[in-house]
């Protein structure tokens, strides 16, 4: 009976000390068994969800990141022209306009003009529609405001939208420009050629006659 208790005990502790050790490998397993934590890299094209919004990252995209958060940076056409128009550089999103815009800034005067060695206001307008939002508009400025929904209210106005003025009197539309953003358009002046405009100006506030959207009839 002695020998069958010494057996029973020896197995006892034995039995302990194997179970003991099973729950210490759970706990911290050998290093055979543990896996490395992998951190793997981005796909090309990922989502990253802010507060505000959720931002494409597509290859090659602008952007930087700070403190684990994605930023655009904004593009020099995007800062040049935020800056031309007092708004954000984000603003500036239609880049076939502002492309266009860059492409012919400076682009001296000339009535009856039509490209980049001399431009009028109407040819200039003309062009840009066709270039930028795909329509044929009538030539001249008279014409051209006579193929709108007139817009009186300078806070209606929207991005391409034509704004005219009467110069020579008010019986007569004798310019045309575009409408961008927080008050400022682009035309051809005749006194300094392709630039951009405020109609809040003394001069521009005093002709100008109103804004037009371009009916379907013209296009």
């Amino acid at each position: 009976m002695k020998n069958i208790a010494l057996v029973l005990t020896i197995l006892f502790f034995v039995f302990l000390f194997s179970s003991c050790r099973s729950s210490q490998e759970l706990l911290d397993p050998p290093i055979s068994l543990r896996k490395e934590r992998s951190i793997s890299k981005p796909a090309d094209n990922v989502m990253i969800a802010s507060p505000a919004k959720t931002i494409v990252i597509a290859p090659n995209n602008n952007v930087e990141q700070k403190h684990g958060i994605v930023y655009q940076v904004a593009s020099e056409l995007q800062k040049r022209y935020a800056a031309l128009l007092d708004v954000v550089p984000y603003a500036i999103s239609n880049f076939p306009l502002y492309e266009f815009i860059d492409r012919w800034y400076g682009v001296r005067y000339q009535l009856g003009g039509s490209n980049l060695n001399g431009i009028d206001c109407s040819a200039f307008v003309q062009r840009l529609y066709e270039q930028v939002f795909c329509a044929n508009l009538v030539r001249t400025a008279m014409e051209q405001f006579h193929n709108c929904r007139l817009l009186k209210d300078t806070a209606n106005l929207k991005e391409g939208d034509l704004v005219f003025f009467h110069t020579r009197g008010r019986k007569r539309i004798t310019h045309v420009g575009i409408y961008l953003a927080n008050g400022f358009f682009v035309h051809a002046s005749s006194s300094q050629g392709v630039m951009i405009s405020s109609l809040r100006e003394q001069y521009w506030s005093r002709y100008f006659a109103g804004g037009g959207k371009v009916s379907a009839l013209s296009l």
